[in-house]
């Protein structure tokens, strides 16, 4: 902990900075200019590694600080390009430090007071923070940069909800298969794997718990596999690598599909779900053909050596919703637009009933909307009114108008249909729940409700206006659906109950 005290001037410590723009501040004191050397003299913080603030560390990414005397200031983060933004304020307070992977563990923030003549005063403070690794690309993809990614099964591959089964192995080149399981035989649902007749695929014949829908894996960034059976509970434990993984389709072994396979993951006995070649009397291979893996996707093949084309093989498809940042960015920088499918009518914000059944309902069938706008219609006398006074207003109204969301640098730009910058900001995802609807609803009607929160400080996304409500932005949203392809977002104001007017925005990947 980092302790240094001098007098700072005499201020008003009970009023807290809440504007990025100083002249806003008004801290009620004659005082003169504060000298760089007072203030920060007068600043002491102290580091944790948790966001509780019980255990200090010299390289935590979480931090509370005080002024001595009590001194009203703004704790600021400034990007590459000189944008900034207000992470702490207050006479005392927290804030917290937490970079991307792979960025440098030396962070500066600066410290900023008003002088009573208009004028700021900054310091800059130079810390230590604790910075993960960064992942290969497979390994951010299998086990997300979070470092832990739930996968289930993927029973939306084929309509007869197989995500195990039997293939003619190599019918075709690997696209084929993994975008439309070409050679597939048979595709048996996980749920009937227990019946006596696919009991003959597992040792002994005896059930194993993984094969229900509810079944789940876990992989770890560490290279460790947990696999779950329907009520949570660990039933196999074991290990992964990927190998001769680029991002690229390789040749077959055999020579006959020159682009085959993206890699093989070798794993322990028994790692993945339901691990066992069909027709193998309960025989667990290790090492698979890794023929898709995306964010949300991957699919897996098992072929004894020597196998020919056309020769039986294994197949397998799993899914995860679980990793919000990879589908957000794809851990780069990725543009979204108006999902104007989502709706026969092509509307892609409006307004809705708020939580008038579960989120499912809504993010599948648009369930409680009264109204939906196509974006090309938004700049019309009518509904240009949403937009207030902000004269960015006109830019959104196209359904060729996008924003790129960054990985990096935690920011949204939005852009008009023709590619000029509308306006940027940050943001952040909250109370994600690994896929899961943990959220409820504001009014609790709803306890399977919203997905996570998206937090943007100041207005970034397309059209970020709340209906009816004259050019009011909001900056929480609730999550409604977010995959590789989907982004759904209601903002209900506090105190919303359901049926109540609420706003909604449906974006897909661009």
């Amino acid at each position: 902990m980092k302790k240094i005290y001098i007098a700072l001037s005499v201020v008003a410590a009970s009023l807290m900075l809440v504007s990025c723009d100083p002249s806003e501040i008004d801290l009620g004191s004659p005082g003169a200019r504060l000298a760089s050397e007072t203030l920060s003299n007068g600043f002491s913080f102290a580091q944790y590694s948790d966001e509780g603030h019980t255990t200090q560390a010299s390289d935590g990414n979480y931090f509370t600080y005080t002024t001595t005397p009590s001194e009203p200031v703004q704790v600021i983060t400034r990007d590459a390009d000189g944008a900034e933004t207000i992470i702490g304020y207050g006479a005392n307070g927290s804030f917290k430090i937490v970079p991307k992977r792979g960025q440098s563990t030396q962070q500066t923030f600066i410290v900023r007071a008003q002088n009573q003549d208009g004028s700021t005063t900054d310091v800059e403070k130079s810390v230590t923070v604790y910075v993960p690794a960064e992942l290969t690309p497979e390994m951010r993809l299998l086990a997300s940069d979070a470092g832990s990614k739930v996968w289930k099964w993927d029973t939306e591959f084929r309509s007869d909800g197989g995500a195990w089964g039997n293939l003619g192995y190599l019918p075709g080149d690997g696209d084929s298969f993994a975008n439309t399981g070409n050679g597939i035989w048979w595709g048996g649902n996980p749920n009937i794997l227990n019946t006596p007749d696919q009991l003959k695929n597992a040792p002994g014949g005896k059930p194993q718990g993984d094969a229900s829908t509810k079944a789940y894996m876990v992989f770890n960034e560490d290279g460790t596999s947990l696999v779950y059976d329907s009520l949570g509970t660990v039933i196999r434990k074991g290990k992964f690598e990927m190998k001769g993984y680029d991002g690229k389709r390789h040749a077959s072994s055999d020579g006959s599909q020159t682009s085959w396979a993206l890699g093989t993951l070798h794993t322990d006995k028994g790692s993945i779900m339901w691990p066992f070649k069909i027709n193998g009397g309960g025989e667990e291979p290790t090492d698979f053909e890794v023929m898709q893996l995306d964010v949300n996707h991957l699919k897996l093949i098992y072929a004894a050596p020597g196998t020919g084309s056309w020769s039986e093989a294994t197949w397998w498809a799993f899914k995860s919703v679980s990793d919000d940042i990879g589908a957000l960015t794809n851990y780069g920088t990725k543009s979204w637009t108006w999902d104007t499918e989502f709706r026969t009518d092509g509307g892609a914000w409006g307004n809705l009933g708020y939580a008038p059944g579960d989120g499912d309902s809504f993010a599948n069938s648009g369930n409680g909307i009264w109204w939906g706008g196509n974006p090309n219609i938004l700049s019309t006398a009518e509904q240009i009114v949403n937009a207030g006074k902000d004269p960015n207003g006109p830019a959104y109204a196209s359904d060729k108008a996008y924003m790129t969301i960054d990985w990096k640098s935690s920011t949204i730009v939005s852009y008009g249909a023709d590619g000029k910058k509308i306006t940027s900001g940050t943001y952040e995802i909250q109370n994600w729940g690994n896929g899961n609807r943990t959220i409820s609803s504001i009014d609790g009607s709803q306890s399977q409700w919203a997905l996570g929160r998206l937090v943007t400080p100041n207005p970034c996304i397309l059209w970020p206006y709340q209906i009816n409500s004259g050019g009011s932005t909001p900056t929480t949203f609730e999550i409604m659906q977010l995959d590789n392809n989907h982004l759904k977002l209601i903002y209900a104001a506090p105190g919303t109950g359901s049926w109540s007017e609420a706003t909604w925005w449906a974006f897909k990947a661009k």
